[in-house]
């Protein structure tokens, strides 16, 4: 493992053996959370989210008092940047649309299976590194990683990263493999190159932000999406998507 660094996490869930079976999945995986915190409700998670200040709450859905969805939509509204995991035995569309909507990082079904939670958690990851500008390497060794998990660990980091990369190198760098494997297994799992993947992700917010954004100029837009070059920003969107930005714009402002 490359960083010693470790993110601290809740776990709500009012089924005590429950609570403490999931905490041992965790505790068994060479990742670097480190548990501050139990609740059996929401209503109790709140205080400690408060005073413990996580990076990550995993919760059930289901419990008395204060359910995982109002939990959630607290965390969203007051904490934004706390990552959430949900777990829940009921496997409806509504829930998970619910979750969504609150900006749930993951919606696992019981009982968790390990390699699932694995894989979640591996991809909270990337994203809590990601944002933490004083790390300079992921907290978990992509060679470790199975080839399905290491696609999966690429797609959150372009997610994460598309604004600022100006290489592919970058990836090459960070995850410590050659060009060539990683955009084979990339490829394998995704159906898409690693450059074409990277591409649609900013030609998509740059849609997005010619919608929403008007006021924003074409040039503004295509660096926001990391293109420092107005001009080839307007030749890769047209390549895509048929039309240059601002006759997008206008077209769908119209």
């Amino acid at each position: 493992m490359n960083n010693t660094h470790k993110y601290k996490y809740i776990v709500v869930e009012d089924e005590p053996l429950i609570r403490q079976n999931i905490i041992k999945k965790i505790q068994s995986l060479p990742i670097p959370f480190e548990l501050v915190g139990e609740a059996n409700n929401g209503e109790i998670a709140i205080p400690l989210i408060e005073q413990l200040y996580p990076s990550l709450v995993i919760t059930d859905i289901k419990m008395p008092q204060y359910d995982g969805l109002s939990l959630i939509k607290y965390i969203h509204q007051n904490y934004p940047h706390i990552k959430t995991m949900i777990l829940s035995g009921y496997n409806e569309f509504t829930y998970a649309q619910t979750a969504l909507k609150y900006g749930v990082n993951d919606f696992l079904l019981k009982p968790i299976k390990l390699e699932e939670l694995s894989s979640a958690l591996q991809n909270i990851l990337v994203i809590l590194d990601s944002e933490n500008k004083e790390m300079s390497s992921f907290s978990i060794d992509p060679h470790s990683l199975k080839p399905e998990h290491l696609s999966q660990l690429m797609e959150n980091y372009f997610r994460s990263n598309y604004s600022s990369m100006t290489s592919l190198n970058v990836i090459t760098d960070k995850f410590g493999f050659t060009n060539e494997y990683l955009g084979k297994i990339f490829k394998k799992y995704t159906g898409e190159t690693p450059i074409k993947y990277l591409t649609k992700i900013r030609i998509n917010e740059a849609k997005l932000l010619l919608i929403n954004q008007p006021y924003l100029e074409v040039k503004q837009i295509g660096e926001l999406v990391g293109y420092k070059d107005a001009f080839y920003f307007s030749r890769v969107f047209k390549l895509n998507v048929g039309i240059y930005p601002s006759d997008y714009r206008t077209k769908n402002l119209n």
